[in-house]
């Protein structure tokens, strides 16, 4: 991403939360019920009790809460490219480790089990086909065990100018890029859908959970 294209997302960002303040607008969202769904379609990539969460593109950090209520002993770290989101987000949770990063200049210094995003890449921007395609392997190489990203879904009636809506095929192949183990989550009310990626093969534990040794 161009730096002029960073600024400009961040920009738009950024201008919602000072119209707007804590809000799901904010952040691109129509409605909490929305956003909900979103948090359960990714949290769904494994059991994640006992293990490292990264969300990337964690606004102000609303995954968080939502997955200490689900899942037991989360280790939890929000990343995202705006200071002001990221401000509001550490004093919501100020026990929490946030950051502000751009991953493609520079990776955490370490990994986490399984790193989650949602929405970070929908506003397109130049060569956005290639930008996702450094993204998702920027993340994968985050995850020790696997990743979860949502998209905007090219099988919809209405497209708005600025979003990007990518395909499952093509996600489909690009995840087979890096792993054998590819997942499309196309199922739910939504005109998106999750692409997980797993390091390993993952199987289903006795809750119908998949799990990753």
């Amino acid at each position: 991403m161009k730096p002029e294209e960073k600024k400009k997302l961040i920009d738009l960002y950024e201008s919602r939360y000072d119209q707007y303040g804590y809000n799901v607008r904010s952040v691109g969202w129509g409605d909490v019920k929305s956003q909900q769904l979103r948090f359960k379609i990714l949290a769904d990539i494994a059991d994640l009790s006992n293990h490292s969460i990264c969300d990337l593109g964690c606004g102000f950090g609303d995954l968080y809460p939502y997955l200490l209520k689900r899942y037991k002993r989360v280790g939890y770290c929000g990343i995202d490219l705006s200071p002001k989101l990221i401000h509001e987000a550490q004093k919501r949770h100020p026990r929490v480790n946030f950051e502000v990063r751009d991953i493609l200049s520079e990776l955490p210094g370490k990994k986490f089990d399984y790193v989650l995003s949602s929405g970070a890449l929908s506003f397109k921007i130049r060569n956005h086909e290639n930008y996702v395609r450094r993204m998702i392997a920027a993340i994968f190489s985050m995850a020790l065990k696997g990743i979860a990203v949502n998209f905007l879904s090219s099988y919809v009636d209405y497209k708005l100018t600025k979003n990007f809506h990518l395909s499952p095929e093509k996600a489909f192949k690009m995840g087979r890029e890096l792993t054998p183990y590819v997942t499309i989550r196309h199922d739910y009310p939504l005109y998106e859908f999750t692409l997980y990626l797993y390091h390993h093969l993952p199987c289903r534990d006795k809750g119908g959970l998949l799990s990753v040794d």
